[in-house]
């Protein structure tokens, strides 16, 4: 991914000084869903879930150098709230892994990209640029989105910010889904009962979602593409309470004025499609 980094114009691969953690808390749940009179003759599907409350924060650290903020990232942290987590304590130990693979990814990179990261600011400090800005030179974010936290599924996405001083910030996805059960984080293969179609399924849905539509690259060339994604596990994919979302960052599947995109896959569409104890089925209130 960071070749694309670099291939977008930036120069630089460079940070390293770890700062103090610090937390801006966020609360959040998911409404109960459940089956309207009348459906339960459905069937296949599960008729409702449990909410899971939840809380996730922010991540701190930036790189400092001649008295310059060269960088600022943040990434996140979530976690089981206190009343439900002894319920759920294999999905509470995967999203600690989850937030402590964050932490420890950002930090790596940081070191990784300090050293050209000074070199770029010795060589330009002196331009007037450089001494009319006094914020952070570049940036690193991995922020947070829930998109459904029950007693089926537990699943999220993370929408990564690149800047490191070329012609333009790239944005990728880092995007999860668990069991909520077994905490297990589940591929393709656990939520579909099938994938073969399901890449020519994510591509017609791609062209049939995509605005404009002049933007759609070639079919033939995104079909491939979204095959080797799902080949090297590179594919990122959601999953909420009405639909399965595939996302595609920039440079995923086409040039980077094409922007990001975020394609569903709606549940009532194709679900014959889908392991059952993973999707609803029929009417739901939410609220």
């Amino acid at each position: 991914m960071w070749k694309k980094v670099l291939a977008a114009g930036s120069a630089v691969l460079a940070l390293g000084l770890v700062a103090p953690i610090t937390g801006d808390y966020s609360y959040t749940g998911v409404a109960m869903a459940y089956v309207e009179p009348g459906d339960l003759t459905t069937p296949g599907g599960i008729p409702f879930t449990h909410p899971l409350a939840y809380g996730s924060s922010i991540q701190r650290s930036q790189i400092n150098h001649d008295g310059r903020v060269l960088l600022e990232a943040s990434t996140y942290e979530v976690n089981l709230d206190k009343s439900i987590v002894f319920d759920y304590p294999k999905l509470q130990e995967s999203l600690e892994k989850l937030s402590a693979d964050n932490w420890s990814y950002m930090r790596r990179v940081m070191y990784q990209w300090e050293p050209d990261l000074i070199e770029q600011y010795e060589q330009s400090k002196n331009h007037e640029w450089y001494k009319e800005n006094s914020g952070p030179l570049c940036s690193y974010e991995l922020s947070y989105k829930g998109l459904r936290a029950d007693s089926a599924v537990f699943s999220c996405v993370g929408g990564e910010f690149v800047y490191l001083g070329g012609a333009h910030p790239v944005y990728y996805y880092k995007a999860h889904v668990f069991d909520s059960k077994t905490g297990k984080e589940l591929k393709l293969n656990d939520i579909f009962k099938t994938t073969d179609g399901l890449a020519e399924i994510i591509v017609e849905e791609t062209e049939r979602q995509i605005e404009p539509k002049s933007s759609m690259p070639d079919k033939k060339e995104v079909l491939k593409d979204v095959k080797m994604m799902m080949e090297d596990g590179s594919l990122q994919f959601g999953m909420t309470e009405d639909d399965f979302i595939v996302y595609f960052g920039n440079y995923a599947i086409g040039p980077y004025a094409m922007g990001t995109l975020e394609v569903k896959l709606p549940y009532h569409k194709y679900f014959s499609l889908f392991n059952n104890k993973y999707v609803f089925y029929g009417s739901r209130a939410k609220g």
